[in-house]
C-alpha cells in the first residue's frame, strides 16, 4: 500500500484539475467538498478510486448564536490524583464552569471507588455554588472508571435534547481497577452512549492512565482523547475542548454515499462505516465551526472503455442545525472523467492523497504499536522507521502536504517511536500515549477524521 501511494505522488503535477463538487447553499453551517483521487482516470482499465467527502463547518456570527451545551463533568478523585493533579483538575473544571451561561446545563461527578454527584443536572445560574462544590474535592480511594461514567450518563439523560449539545468529558489519571476495566467494555460503552445522543470526551492525566481504554471510549463516542503529562497544562487542554463543545455548528451528521451500478465500495479509512450494498453509510455527531470533517471511501471502479464521464457516486448529507431543530440536506453528483495513462499519471488531487497518506501511515503505525505490545521491538522500530520515511517522501512529493498539521503529526508520531529512547519502558510509556492521542479527534484539530 505504501509503494503505490508514493509511486502515485512521485508523478503529480499541479495542471490538471481534480474532479471537486462543493456546495453550500445559502446561509448553512457546513459546506461540502466531494473529490476524487484525481482529475482523469485510465480508461479501460479496472481500479481502485478514493472517494473524499470534506465537511466544513463555518464559524457562528456571534458566541450568542452558539448551541446550549448539557455537560457532565466526571472528575477522578482517587488516592493517585494526590497533589498537584487535584489542584489542576479542580482549577480546570471551575475555568470550565466559569464559560457556561444560564442557557447551558452542567453536573459534576467524582469518584474513587465510590461515586458522587457533587452537583446534580442543574441549569448554570448559580456559578459560584457550583465552583465551591468542585474546590472542595480531594483524593481518595481506588478508580471506578464505570461507575463514574454511568453517573455521569445518568445526569446527562435528565435533560437530554437535540436542542442541546450532549456531552461527557472525562478527566483520570489511573487505571480502571473497580467494575469493568477493559478496554473493549469502554469502547462499547462509547458507542451506547453515541446511539443515545451524547459524545464523550477523555483527558488521561500523566503517565498512569490506560490509553486504549481512553482513547477507545472517546473513539467511539465520537469524542476527542487528550494526553496531558503535566498538571500545569490542564486548565488550557480542557479549555480547548470547551472551544470545540462551543463551536459546534452542526449535529447529527449522515454521510451516505451510494455508488453508481457496476462500481463496488470496498472499506473506509480512518472512521468506521456502514457497508451495505452499493452504500455506504457515515455518522458524524458534531462538525465544529472553522473544522474539517473528512471521511474517505476507497472504491472498485470498473473499466471504462469510452473517454468522457462516468457518475461514480451520488451524496447526500444530511444534518440538523447546531440548535438540533431543523433537518437539512445536502446533495451531489460525483463523475470520474477518462483520458489517457499520461493524463492520469500528471492528475492526482493533493487534498486527497494527503488524507489518504495520512490515514494510511495511521494504519501502519497501529500495526507497529501491537508489533511493540508483542515483545517485537525491532520488529516495530523497523516498521515505525520506514513509515517515517513514507511520510517524509509524501511531503516532498506534494507541496501542499509540507505543513499539512495530520501528516506532520504522523511524522512526530513515528520519528518518536522509533527513536532509541523508545526502547525504554518508561520512555515508551510516554510515547504510546502520544501515539494514541495522534490516532484521535484531539481537542482543537483543524482536521477530523
Amino acid at each position: 500500500m505504501l509503494k503505490k501511494l508514493l509511486t502515485l505522488v512521485a508523478v503529480m503535477a499541479l495542471g490538471a484539475p481534480s474532479v471537486v463538487a462543493s456546495q453550500k447553499p445559502g446561509d448553512a453551517p457546513i459546506s461540502v467538498d466531494a473529490r476524487l483521487d484525481r482529475g482523469l482516470f485510465k480508461a479501460g482499465e479496472t481500479q481502485r478510486i478514493y472517494l473524499r467527502i470534506g465537511v466544513t463547518g463555518h464559524r457562528p456570527p456571534k458566541a450568542s448564536d452558539r448551541p446550549p451545551m448539557n455537560v457532565a463533568l466526571v472528575i477522578d478523585r482517587s488516592g493517585s490524583m494526590q497533589g498537584p493533579r487535584i489542584e489542576a483538575a479542580r482549577k480546570a473544571a471551575m475555568a470550565a464552569v466559569e464559560r457556561l451561561s444560564p442557557r447551558d446545563i452542567v453536573s459534576v461527578v467524582s469518584y474513587d471507588d465510590r461515586v458522587e454527584v457533587e452537583v446534580p443536572a442543574t441549569r448554570a445560574t448559580n456559578l459560584s455554588s457550583i465552583k465551591n462544590k468542585i474546590a472542595q474535592l480531594t483524593p481518595r480511594g481506588s478508580t471506578a472508571i464505570w461507575a463514574g461514567m454511568q453517573a455521569g450518563a445518568n445526569e446527562v439523560r435528565k435533560f437530554k435534547s437535540r436542542e442541546y449539545v450532549n456531552r461527557i468529558i472525562l478527566l483520570s489519571d489511573g487505571l480502571a481497577n473497580q467494575g469493568p476495566s477493559k478496554p473493549e467494555d469502554f469502547a462499547r460503552l462509547g458507542r451506547e452512549l453515541a446511539g443515545e445522543g451524547m459524545t464523550v470526551s477523555t483527558i488521561g492525566l500523566g503517565l498512569g492512565y490506560n490509553e486504549d481504554l481512553m482513547a477507545g471510549l472517546a473513539q467511539n463516542a465520537d469524542g476527542s482523547h487528550t494526553f496531558v503529562q503535566e498538571p500545569a497544562d490542564l486548565v488550557g487542554f480542557l479549555n480547548r475542548e470547551f472551544d470545540d463543545v462551543a463551536g459546534i455548528v452542526a449535529q447529527d451528521i449522515e454521510i451516505r454515499i451510494r455508488v453508481s451500478p457496476g462500481l463496488k465500495p470496498m472499506r473506509s479509512l480512518g472512521r468506521e462505516a456502514r457497508i451495505d450494498g452499493d452504500t455506504i453509510v457515515y455518522s458524524v455527531k458534531q462538525v465544529i465551526g472553522g473544522t474539517d470533517s473528512v471521511v474517505l471511501a476507497e472504491i472498485d471502479l470498473p473499466a471504462a472503455n469510452a473517454v468522457g464521464a462516468l457518475e461514480v457516486a451520488r451524496v447526500d448529507v444530511r444534518y440538523r442545525d447546531a440548535d438540533g431543530k431543523e433537518k437539512s440536506s445536502l446533495e451531489q453528483i460525483v463523475r470520474a472523467n477518462f483520458g489517457d495513462a499520461a493524463a492520469s499519471e500528471k492528475s492526482l488531487d493533493e487534498t486527497v492523497m494527503r488524507d489518504v497518506g495520512t490515514l494510511t501511515s495511521r494504519a501502519v503505525r497501529q500495526e507497529a504499536i501491537k508489533l511493540r505490545d508483542a515483545g517485537k521491538h525491532e520488529e516495530a522500530e523497523k516498521k515505525f522507521k520506514s513509515n517515517a520515511e513514507y511520510v517524509k517522501k509524501l511531503q516532498s512529493s506534494m507541496p501542499s502536504s509540507a505543513s499539512y498539521e495530520p501528516l506532520q503529526s504522523e511524522l512526530k508520531a513515528n520519528e518518536a517511536a522509533a527513536a532509541p529512547a523508545a526502547r525504554n519502558q518508561a520512555e515508551w510509556d510516554k510515547v504510546r500515549k502520544i501515539q494514541r492521542q495522534y490516532d484521535s479527534n484531539s481537542a482543537g484539530a483543524s482536521i477530523k477524521y
